[in-house]
């Protein structure tokens, strides 16, 4: 896949890899990509929550932010990984 970024996007990238950030262009588009995905993920199971509250069911904090945390933990070792 060839890609034609902006050139503000370009720039960025580039100013990643300069900084030492990734070890090339692509690694930095590759996280990026799985920063939009996680984003994604999130957003769906945002929805299915809406759509459980909306059915009248819910859960207490407790378990939300304990499946929350893991969630952030899973997706920060992802990043951490690439």
């Amino acid at each position: 896949m060839n890609l034609n970024l902006p050139v503000e996007a370009n720039d960025f990238v580039k100013s990643l890899v300069a900084q030492g950030k990734y070890e090339n262009e692509e690694a930095a588009v590759v996280d990026g990509i799985r920063l939009l995905m996680g984003r994604e993920k999130l957003r769906s199971e945002i929805n299915k929550g809406i759509e459980q509250l909306d059915r009248g069911e819910s859960f207490d904090e407790d378990t939300v932010f304990d499946e929350v945390e893991a969630e952030i933990s899973l997706v920060e070792s992802m990043n951490r990984e690439s």
